[in-house]
């Protein structure tokens, strides 16, 4: 009798599985073949499910992307404030940060590889569209509070002697629902 295969099973494996393989070695270095030994099957498996590493590339993304998005958003409830609910997004954050400075590195090395390539500029910016839409719709707060969350992840990967979750989250909440310190110039 066949072996009865869950084929959305076994993409969703198979994308989890790249994921951990393209952060470790970078896009460039791997190969389909690279992959497939990897994950642990035939690059004919591989091809049956994606055809090509650009497409299991941007699956990938995708998938993360939603499944980041899901799990920082699982605690919040209607009743929450604004500032609460930054609390709680901020400390998944916290909490994730490696993951997420991870998912930055892959995706800015997938773009320097890829160049002007117009597809690959979209997945990037849609990628990061995805939590910055989230961010402000959670929030309620525009685009500059995602900007100040970003720069601390960035910040993090070059300055890790300066990586103090707790000190960005005090000036975060302070430029975002105080304002900045009284007589702080903006010029």
């Amino acid at each position: 009798m066949p072996k009865v295969v869950d084929h959305e099973k076994q993409r969703a494996e198979l994308l989890d599985g790249a994921f951990e393989l393209f952060a470790d070695r970078g896009y460039a270095a791997l190969s389909m073949r690279d992959l497939a030994r990897g994950l642990g099957v035939t690059t004919g498996t591989l091809y049956h499910y994606f055809k090509s590493k650009d497409v299991i590339f941007e699956a990938m993304v995708l998938r993360v992307v939603a499944r980041d998005l899901s799990a920082a958003t699982a605690q919040l409830s209607d009743d929450l404030t604004s500032r609460e609910r930054l609390q709680l997004i901020f400390g998944w954050i916290v909490a994730n940060q490696m993951d997420l400075r991870r998912v930055l590195l892959l995706v800015f090395d997938f773009q320097r590889h890829k160049g002007d390539d117009q597809a690959s500029q979209h997945l990037v910016a849609q990628a990061s569209a995805s939590y910055r839409r989230e961010f402000e719709a959670q929030v309620g707060l525009g685009p500059g509070a995602w900007a100040l969350v970003l720069g601390g992840l960035i910040q993090g990967l070059l300055e890790p002697d300066l990586d103090d979750a707790s000190d960005r989250f005090k000036a975060l909440e302070q430029l975002l629902f105080q304002g900045p310190p009284a007589g702080a110039s903006l010029n």
